[in-house]
């Protein structure tokens, strides 16, 4: 039996450290070396693993793949914290949070699919910033008076796609604003540096959540592309993940229909977007309408037009997600 297959290593690099007796004390040994460089030499000699966990108790959530920085808890498990600053690779469980020195504020981050309110999810967000100006707003005005929702957009100045859709969405938000039924909108950046966050921005006649204060977002909302416009009901429901399309489709009467805490009807199968997924016969990306898998060759999708030319395996139609599902 081959080293590679014994202790069944999938990629390379890969490091499996074992003790004197030959036991195995950690398969992890790169992300070791990587985590703390030659304190996990050290370690090793003394028959140790850099990284440990602890089994959750019930209601914790456990970050698969995130390391607490400190302490070294993988995965880390419970309330875990971080800095929204890019550059920042910090994550700390609760236990060490009373040891941080970060130069940068820490945010609680949100558990993905759990349900949280509007005051909830904006918490680590100081205020708001006026449209095109350097206005901090409180984060509150985007829920009061009533609001029935809000729509989260995710765009990027580097997004081609996101600057045509940033140009439709603003011409029918300005007109639901002057309707009966304005609607709240708030711009989270996916820009690389500000200046180019700043010139994104400059084309939204919304307010925007400050540069380096919207990472949480991302993770909670689980986005998979840009542009992404996420609509949130008053209490914290997600009512759509694929508010673009249903702009594209209904055009302001989308907006309106939000503004009033209404579901829209599900996407037609044929306007259905695949965020993260790309037909494997036309290269269309993200493929549109009806998809079909291909089991046997795996990670292989077609589109209906390419479905119809043909496979040399049997395709399987993969059912349209609900509207708060991926």
């Amino acid at each position: 039996m081959r080293l590679s297959e014994k202790f069944q290593v999938c990629g390379i690099p890969s490091l499996v450290v074992l003790t004197s007796s030959c036991d195995v004390l950690t398969m992890d040994g790169v992300e070791e070396v990587q985590s703390v460089s030659d304190e996990a030499l050290q370690l090793w000699s003394q028959g140790k693993c850099v990284f440990w966990t602890r089994p959750p108790s019930e209601g914790e959530h456990v970050w698969e793949g995130i390391t607490c920085t400190l302490c070294h808890m993988y995965p880390l498990v419970g309330t875990r914290r971080g800095c929204t600053h890019q550059g920042c690779n910090i994550n700390l469980c609760d236990a060490c949070i009373s040891n941080n020195k970060h130069e940068h504020p820490l945010a609680e981050y949100l558990i993905p699919k759990k349900h949280y309110s509007l005051e909830q999810i904006f918490a680590s967000v100081p205020h708001l910033l006026g449209p095109n100006n350097e206005e901090q707003i409180e984060t509150r005005t985007l829920w009061k008076d009533d609001v029935k929702s809000i729509g989260i957009y995710f765009s990027a100045d580097s997004c081609p796609p996101g600057r045509d859709i940033t140009s439709t969405l603003a011409q029918y938000y300005t007109e639901a604003q002057a309707s009966r039924h304005p609607f709240q909108l708030v711009f989270v950046s996916a820009d690389e540096d500000e200046t180019s966050f700043n010139k994104c921005r400059a084309r939204m006649p919304w307010p925007a959540v400050p540069f380096n204060a919207g990472a949480l977002f991302e993770l909670y909302f689980e986005r998979r592309g840009i542009p992404s416009l996420v609509i949130v009901s008053a209490d914290g429901n997600i009512l759509t993940r694929r508010g673009q399309r249903y702009v594209s489709n209904k055009g302001v009467d989308a907006l309106k229909a939000w503004a009033q805490g209404e579901n829209l009807p599900p996407l037609s199968a044929d306007d259905f977007e695949w965020w993260g997924i790309y037909c494997d016969g036309c290269n269309v990306s993200p493929l549109v309408g009806q998809r079909y898998y291909c089991s046997t060759c795996g990670n292989y999708d077609l589109c209906s037009a390419c479905e119809k030319k043909g496979h040399d395996h049997p395709l399987e139609l993969i059912p349209q997600p609900k509207d708060d599902e991926h």
